[in-house]
């Protein structure tokens, strides 16, 4: 027994021995040329060349290691604006606590190189696990919406409409700053006209997200990053834009003291398109065969506001809590002026002429509040995030039919009122293991509230005189919610592969009520989604990635609101609140590479969805046709990304990419399948005269893409941009062309059915000009740490009008 105990004693002395060895290392960080504390810089204590502690420095610079082990030690401290500083060696083997006193940091604002460096950032970088478009370099977007961003980035294709495609798929998740918003689950293509392409600074695009992303976004996610002061003082700045088609004037402006930073933005919309539309349909009923020839002239307006304030708070160097308001308001008009003539076996039929109105009134808000707390370990860090956000939307219509003879004989008036309503609450947690390792925990959970009342009337003898037309009116009541949680482990050194992996898993509980006496229904499912990616560096600046996951995607209101909108009487359209979700598995490998002045990039992707929601038309015996969402397909791509940037000399950059797939949907349920080969074609080009001018020069062209029951034509687009700085850089005038050469965009679209033939003829106007100013006032000093917002990528958003 002797024996045991005396090992005991010897243990315990020897642990006491070595905790009482323990130093205390501190010291004060401060400004070389100001002489005032440097708040929340990094320090970190190293041994041997690897990190062992880290810690921030409080709001007076001050930072302490309170536990350190014998030993020699090099102390670094490090602050984006700052030059790193190394300090030692540390001398912590004599059993007392050191104190090193003042260490000073130099601004790195004060090195002119490293500015003029940093304003070489490419167009265009690949990074891990996403590519990124760093748009506040590209002038030709200057005076125009997002729809203009995203047109310019390989994998994305955005057609006349603004409908969106990321690798042959509308299966995607638009996020604004990380976020979701109430806008854009309603309409990717409403949302993205109402942001100003000028205060965009990137748009990332992940086509492989990990497990610690909602599932939602079958073809990947594209989050555009708007810009942010990060000087102290007061900055902003003015950019009042004027274009043929579109005016978009907007503000921006921060305040930022000690750990409180304050900042707004603002803009307005006052936009207008014009475009003609022929359309020809053949369809059969019994044996006969009926014509139908249908021209209509489109004339849009539409004016938007929206507006964001966000507050946030550093209230030690290890707490900190922001608030952020979104708001939008807008009011959109569609004039149609159609002529509808019908004829059967050479025989004249039904005649008319509509004059209508369609308006898209909506106005919404979205609040966040966050919490984020921070630990000595680096990187170690816990967030609680929470979100509610609210939207209006006013729908209607009114029609007029017209004879021959230019006399009022039908009058139809239709309104949708809706409203949706989500809250959420998010709380994740990131753990470093070691010094190239991490586990990421969280959960989620989202409450959703959707409600739709629409209402039809009409006057059968073209007076004032409107009734209600009850078997054509309801109300849907619709509530979901969806709690998951997360796992995932990350590795990344700096030698061999690299690994992400992860599982996530989300439980969705549906509830659906109609007015009219429509069956009741609801529903809830569990799905397990898994991710992995490897990814290696290797020599000569070569990189390589492969990954795999399933993504998941919920039909959102546009897809699931019951109301059909009749305002053109021979094609209407409505959602279906029986919609299914839609699962994808997806498989990408990437390989880049950077020679010298050229970087090259190339992925090949496989993706497969299974109960595809597609829209299916249909023609009934009145020559009636409807556009209704169905679960009803199965839709498989496979294909290859290719894209280039080079310096053709000094002055002169070149951006190039090719995106060639092919794209199959297939339908037993209707014995349709449909496939074929697209692609999309890019060019940019930069050329740098000196003195604050440049010139930009952009196209590209998008082929023919399938749909189950047709195709939509192939376009191409072109503009031209010629920028100069003025006022010592401060501000900057821009002139832009757009399809200079060309009045319209012209292209074709077809659909095949059971008993139907149908083409689109369509020219979109699209020639016009863009005046760009812009100015930025106030300090240029400081710098200010990423806040993390919440992110609710889990809806299929509607594509815009059909």
């Amino acid at each position: 027994m002797k024996t045991p105990l005396l090992t005991l004693a010897i243990l315990a002395l020897t642990m006491h021995f070595l905790s009482a060895q323990h130093v205390r290392i501190s010291g004060l960080l401060m400004d070389s040329t100001a002489a005032k504390p440097i708040e929340f810089a990094t320090v970190a204590l190293m041994k041997d060349g690897k990190i062992t502690e880290g810690v921030t420095a409080d709001s007076k610079g001050r930072f302490v290691f309170a536990k350190v082990s014998p030993g020699i030690y090099i102390v670094q401290a490090s602050l984006m604006g700052y030059t790193t500083k190394t300090f030692g060696p540390v001398h912590a083997d004599k059993g007392e606590d050191i104190e090193l006193g003042v260490i000073k940091l130099v601004a790195a604002a004060q090195d002119l190189k490293e500015v003029t460096v940093s304003e070489q950032k490419a167009l265009f970088e690949e990074r891990s696990d996403r590519m990124v478009y760093n748009a506040e370099k590209d002038i030709s977007i200057k005076g125009g919406d997002a729809t203009d961003v995203l047109r310019k980035i390989p994998s994305i294709a955005v057609d006349i409409e603004g409908n969106v495609q990321l690798r042959g798929s509308s299966n995607i998740k638009v996020l604004i700053n990380n976020k979701p918003s109430n806008i854009v689950a309603r309409s990717v293509s409403e949302a993205l006209k109402q942001i100003p392409a000028d205060i965009i600074k990137q748009v990332e695009v992940i086509t492989s997200p990990s497990a610690k992303y909602d599932a939602e976004g079958t073809a990947g996610i594209i989050n555009i990053i708007t810009k942010k002061n990060t000087l102290k003082g007061t900055n902003g700045s003015i950019s009042p834009n004027f274009g043929q088609w579109n005016n978009w004037p907007n503000a921006t402006i921060s305040h930022r003291v000690k750990g409180l930073t304050l900042s707004a933005n603002g803009g307005f919309s006052n936009w207008k398109n014009k475009r003609f539309i022929m359309q020809s349909r053949a369809f059969t009923n019994a044996d006969t065969v009926t014509n139908q020839e249908q021209s209509q002239w489109v004339r849009g307006r539409g004016q938007n506001v929206y507006g964001t304030f966000n507050a946030d708070w550093d209230i030690d160097s290890l707490n900190r809590i922001g608030a952020g308001l979104n708001y939008y308001n807008g009011i959109n008009t569609n004039w149609f002026d159609i002529v509808f003539e019908e004829s059967s076996m050479s025989v004249p039929g039904q005649f008319f002429k509509r004059n209508m109105r369609r308006t898209y009134d909506w106005q919404g808000s979205t609040i966040n509040l966050d919490y984020t707390r921070l630990f000595k370990k680096p990187k170690k860090e816990l967030t609680l995030l929470m979100m509610y956000s609210f939207e209006g939307e006013d729908s209607d219509y009114d029609s007029d039919l017209l004879n021959r003879s230019n006399s009022i004989y039908y009058r139809e008036k239709s309104y949708n009122i809706s409203n949706n309503k989500e809250g959420t609450i998010q709380l994740d947690f990131t753990n470093p293991l070691d010094s190239i390792s991490t586990l990421e925990t969280g959960t989620k959970t989202i409450f959703r509230k959707i409600l739709s009342d629409y209402r039809i009337s009409s006057a059968i003898d073209g007076s004032d005189d409107f009734r209600d037309i009850p078997e054509q009116a309801n109300v849907f009541d619709y509530a979901q919610q969806v709690t998951s949680a997360y796992l995932v482990y990350n590795r990344t050194p700096k030698k061999g592969w690299g690994i992400n992996l992860g599982a996530r898993y989300e439980h969705t509980f549906i509830q659906a009520d109609f007015l009219n006496g429509a069956a009741s229904f609801s529903n809830n499912y569990g799905n397990i989604i898994p991710s992995v990616s490897l990814s290696r560096s290797l020599k000569k600046n070569q990189q390589i990635r492969m990954s795999y996951t399933q993504r998941i995607q919920r039909p959102q209101f546009y897809y699931l609101n019951p109301y059909v909108n009749q305002a053109d009487s021979k094609n209407q359209y409505g959602g279906n609140p029986y919609l299914k979700p839609e699962l994808t598995h997806s498989v990408e490998a990437n390989y880049s590479v950077s020679i010298k002045q050229t970087s090259i990039n190339a992925s090949f992707f496989l993706r497969k969805t299974n109960n595809a929601i597609e829209s299916i038309s249909t023609v009934d015996s009145a020559g009636v046709l409807r556009q209704i969402f169905q679960n009803v397909a199965e839709n498989s791509a496979y294909g290859l990304n290719l894209s280039a940037n080079t310096k053709l000399m000094k002055q002169w950059t070149v951006n190039g990419s090719l995106n060639v797939f092919y794209n199959i949907l297939e339908s037993a349920e209707l014995k349709t399948r449909n496939a074929d080969w697209m692609y999309r074609i890019n060019l940019n080009s930069t050329i740098d005269f000196g003195k604050g001018i440049k010139a930009q020069l952009f196209g590209f062209y998008n082929s023919p893409r399938v749909n189950l029951q047709g195709s939509y034509g192939g376009f191409g687009f072109y503009n031209m941009v010629l920028q100069k700085e003025v006022l010592k850089k401060k501000g900057t005038i821009g002139f832009g062309f757009d399809n200079p050469f060309n009045r319209t965009i012209k292209w074709r679209n077809e659909f095949v059915g059971a008993n139907f033939l149908q083409t689109q003829d369509i020219a979109m106007y699209r020639r016009g000009w863009r005046l760009n100013l812009k100015y930025e006032f106030g300090q240029m000093s400081g710098s200010q740490r990423q806040k993390k917002r919440i992110s609710n990528d889990d809806k299929k958003a509607g594509e815009g009008n059909n």
